[in-house]
């Protein structure tokens, strides 16, 4: 399999999510963008997270939500942090710290 080139030597990873339901996410590089604004949310949405092996401590991943109306974006396996309730037309973000087993959001509360 070939070498898989990293940001900041290629672009971050972008991942588009659909507009509810369950997401199911492969983060593969060091700065990942999920993009919940392109397809505002209908419904709830739940981020699930897998994580390639080879992504480090300390990269970093930006959620962007915009929804419809109150719609959630939840947080499930891989990740740490409080829900975003969205605000009709509003676009709401959050940023996470990967710490070597989940990603942990920045500037919250978590125990």
């Amino acid at each position: 399999m070939a070498e898989k080139i990293r940001f900041p030597f290629d672009d971050a990873q972008t991942i588009a999510l659909t507009a509810t339901g369950a997401q199911a996410l492969t983060i593969v590089d060091t700065v990942t963008i999920i993009d919940g604004v392109t397809v505002p949310a209908t419904g709830n949405r739940t981020l699930n997270l897998t994580i390639d092996s080879e992504v480090p401590v300390g990269a970093r991943m930006f959620v962007k939500s915009k929804t419809d109306g109150t719609e959630t974006t939840a947080f499930g396996p891989g990740m740490t942090g409080a829900t975003i309730t969205g605000v009709a037309g509003k676009t709401k973000t959050k940023s996470f710290t990967y710490d070597g087993s989940k990603f942990v959001a920045e500037g919250e509360q978590i125990d």
